[in-house]
C-alpha cells in the first residue's frame, strides 16, 4: 500500500467513525428526552393515582416509544426506508427492551431495595443503550 493510500484509508476510517459517533449522539439525545418521559410519567403516574407501578411504567413506555421512533426515524436515521417497516422493526426492540425493563423492576421491587420510583427509575435506565445496539444493527437499517 502506497502512502497515498493509507492516507485515504485513514481519512476513510475517520470520517467513518466520525459519522458513527454523531449518529451514536443524535439517538442519545432522543433517547434521553425519551427516558426523562418515560421516568416523568412513571413518577407522576404514581405520585397522583393509585394505579400499580407495572402499569404506570407500561404507559410510560408507550408514550416513550412514540417519542423515540420519532426522533429516531426522522432525526437520527433520516427516515431510512420503509416507516411502517422501521417502526415495526423498532416496535420490536423496544418491547424486547420493555420486557427486560420490567423484568428488572419486578426484580427490584420483589428485593425490595429501592422505594417503586427509585426502581422504575433504574429500571428505566438500561433501555437505551439495548436499543441503540439493535436500532443500529437492525431496526433502521435500509
Amino acid at each position: 500500500m502506497t502512502h497515498d493510500e493509507s492516507l485515504s484509508m485513514r481519512r476513510l476510517l475517520r470520517s467513518r467513525l466520525l459519522k458513527e459517533v454523531l449518529l451514536a449522539a443524535r439517538f442519545g439525545v432522543v433517547g434521553v428526552g425519551a427516558t426523562a418521559l418515560h421516568i416523568g410519567i412513571v413518577w407522576l403516574l404514581l405520585s397522583h393515582t393509585t394505579w400499580p407501578v407495572l402499569l404506570a411504567n407500561l404507559v410510560a413506555f408507550l408514550c416513550a416509544f412514540g417519542l423515540s421512533f420519532s426522533g429516531n426515524y426522522i432525526w437520527t436515521f433520516s427516515a431510512p426506508g420503509s416507516p411502517s417497516r422501521a417502526m415495526r422493526r423498532f416496535f420490536l426492540i423496544s418491547l424486547s427492551a420493555f420486557l427486560v425493563n420490567s423484568g428488572l423492576l419486578a426484580a427490584l421491587l420483589a428485593a425490595g431495595w429501592l422505594s417503586p420510583r427509585l426502581s422504575a427509575i433504574a429500571s428505566a435506565a438500561v433501555v437505551p443503550g439495548i436499543t441503540f445496539l439493535a436500532s443500529r444493527l437492525w431496526g433502521f437499517r435500509h
